[in-house]
């Protein structure tokens, strides 16, 4: 069926006037033109021939010459002015006014030409074809095979925001009548006068023109119409809020969305379907509904009400601590958002609240910082259930503590004094003077000295570290470090660029220092020791008259002194040495004491006093015992740290 007429071509125009020998064909009325063109030009009138004004001269009698006569010239007649004649302008005017008639013949005589042309006019399209100049079979031809490829065949899509809308050939049952298009075509510009004739050939040099379709193409518009109209009833909708219901014990928020307030402009749709059909445009066609959106439920509210955040563990470097992990509940706020933001108008979303486990736990980020032993030294000790139990106190004390970048560690500071009310025993201790005494917190100086002696392989700066009074076996010589509470410390400071965390304890025998980190050291650390002096101890015997004679014993064990120089060498790992530094150690030399009764009486010359096999005094005792550590048969119980 066909559609009552809805403007989509553009109509004839008549454009300005040309210079028409520009425009004009060639055809053999071009010179006339021209030669029309040249007479046009205002033509010079002549002048008229010139004809005396003078008055008549009258005869006068001759004068006699005088004595000297003067030769005077004779005077001339003044000329008056030529006056046109009136006839050379209208004979002007009349050759004006002929050519100006033989131009509009001319002009009309080639607008009686275009008229009766077998070729339509430049630049007229029919279909989407430019047809201008062909004749009508050349058009009908051409037309024809464009509808063959558009028509017949191409399906319009209309592009919407959710869907597509297509229109095919066999639903619109579009069809072109060819030979009626054509011949509108070649009749465009022709109507009229022959003048008009003129003027639209040179308007549509310069200007496309477009036939109207619609009389001639069959297409459906009722059912073009219909399904814009039943699209209309699916999509438009009325604003609606969205609805939210909160189930605590099932842990669920489900959202209800509402509807947006959405048109669809049906009409400005039908003409944009047909208007693509008429000019044979089958590129798809987008097309966006009128819509006012419904507000977008904000979740933050329900989650600040039933949600708690999950907190990952972190490490605090004020208090060189890293916290516990807390797991969470609730849900993912950004996703659960974004999840509303793309639902579809109508449907229900369901966000279900659930425990939120950490990322990073307390022992994720432990072994992270910590998980890399730098170096490990262990050192024996005697078993002594005091000293043991002091060992046990100091490393506890100690164990795990951390030292960030830059920070000191200090042996009083962290263990503290060393008191009964922590737990600490009596234990031998060295006191000013050398002598050995029993006090609580003995033995704590070998775990000071296993810190030492594991911070040299850290090559870590040492802040201060003093020897002890004497030297022990449980380290190598020169890498001791004593502690005694209210005097001397031993302190070193963490030059490295990661924080380092000290684990202390002990086990069968032997104090555990192990000092980690984030990762292998890229270096190495050798040690080694000289002895440059040697200080022996002498035997020294101190009288007891309150003793039987012959009595003796022991009271101080002996320390042969030294004075010893440490080698600390710091390699890379491919060997190159990076540094070295000696460090000096002088530990002093106690005598062998033993208290003895009083001597007997002189006895006479022919008595001997002694018995050879049975000597009143003991052999030199070795330089150093074997284990000082250990008690002595002679001594037991004598510990020192």
């Amino acid at each position: 069926m066909y559609l009552p007429h809805v403007p989509q071509a553009a109509q004839p125009e008549t454009g300005p006037e040309e210079d028409l020998t520009k425009v004009l064909p060639d055809l053999p009325l071009q010179e006339a033109l021209d030669q029309a063109a040249q007479a046009a030009q205002p033509a010079q009138p002549r002048e008229p021939a010139a004809h005396s004004t003078q008055p008549r001269q009258t005869a006068v009698p001759p004068v006699p010459p005088t004595r000297n006569p003067r030769a005077v010239p004779p005077e001339e007649p003044e000329e008056e002015p030529v006056r046109r004649g009136v006839s050379g302008g209208i004979l002007a005017a009349i050759v004006g006014g002929a050519l100006v008639l033989l131009a509009v013949v001319i002009f009309f005589g080639y607008g009686l030409v275009l008229k009766g042309g077998d070729t339509i006019y430049p630049n007229v399209f029919v279909a989407g074809i430019n047809v201008g100049g062909m004749t009508s079979e050349e058009a009908v031809a051409a037309v024809a095979d464009a509808v063959a490829a558009s028509y017949s065949s191409a399906t319009l899509d209309v592009q919407l925001p959710d869907r597509t809308l297509s229109f095919t050939p066999d639903q619109t049952n579009v069809a072109l009548d060819a030979d009626e298009a054509i011949a509108e075509a070649m009749a465009y510009g022709r109507s009229g006068n022959p003048f008009s004739a003129v003027l639209n050939y040179f308007s549509c040099r310069s200007n496309e023109r477009y036939i109207d379709l619609q009389t001639v193409l069959n297409l459906d518009t009722d059912y073009i119409r219909n399904r814009i109209d039943e699209l209309a009833q699916e999509v438009e909708t009325t604003l609606s809020p969205s609805k939210v219901d909160v189930n605590e014990a099932a842990g669920t928020i489900t959202v209800q969305v509402g509807y947006p307030d959405r048109q669809l402009d049906t009409e400005g749709l039908y003409e944009a379907v047909y208007n693509a059909f008429m000019n044979s445009d089958f590129t798809t066609l987008t097309w966006d509904y009128q819509e006012t959106p419904c507000e977008l439920v904000d979740l933050t509210p329900y989650y600040e009400q039933y949600c708690t955040e999950v907190q990952n563990a972190e490490y605090d470097e004020e208090t060189h601590t890293i916290s516990e992990e807390v797991p969470g509940y609730g849900f993912d706020l950004e996703a659960a958002q974004q999840q509303l933001a793309t639902a579809e108008p109508g449907s229900t979303v369901v966000i279900q609240m659930e425990d939120i486990e950490p990322e990073v736990t307390k022992l994720d980020l432990s072994s992270e910082m910590f998980g890399t032993a730098l170096h490990k030294v262990s050192t024996k000790y005697a078993v002594n259930s005091n000293r043991t139990n002091n060992l046990d106190l100091a490393c506890k004390a100690i164990n795990g503590t951390i030292l960030n970048p830059g920070e000191i560690f200090s042996f009083n500071d962290v263990v503290g004094e060393r008191t009964a009310a922590k737990g600490y025993l009596p234990a031998t201790v060295f006191v000013t003077g050398g002598a050995s005494e029993s006090e609580l917190g003995g033995g704590v100086c070998q775990v000071a000295s296993s810190i030492y002696y594991c911070s040299l392989f850290l090559n870590l700066e040492q802040v201060h570290r003093e020897p002890h009074m004497y030297v022990v076996d449980y380290v190598d010589f020169g890498m001791d470090a004593t502690v005694y509470w209210g005097s001397i410390d031993y302190q070193f400071k963490n030059t490295l660029d990661y924080p380092i965390k000290i684990q202390a304890n002990i086990d069968g025998g032997t104090v555990n220092i192990t000092f980690w980190g984030p990762e292998e050291l890229d270096f190495t650390v050798e040690t080694d020791y000289k002895i440059l002096e040697t200080y022996p101890w002498t035997t020294v015997e101190q009288v007891d008259e309150t003793k039987p004679v012959g009595y003796r014993e022991r009271t101080v064990s002996p320390y042969t002194g030294y004075k010893v120089v440490a080698y600390i060498t710091v390699k890379d790992l491919d060997g190159n040495v990076l540094e070295s530094r000696e460090v000096y150690s002088t530990y002093r030399k106690r005598d062998q004491v033993y208290v003895v009764g009083p001597a007997e009486e002189v006895p006479d010359p022919d008595d001997p006093t002694t018995d050879p096999d049975d000597p009143t005094t003991d052999p030199d005792d070795p330089l150093n015992p074997d284990d000082p550590l250990a008690p002595s048969e002679d001594d037991e119980g004598t510990l020192w740290p």
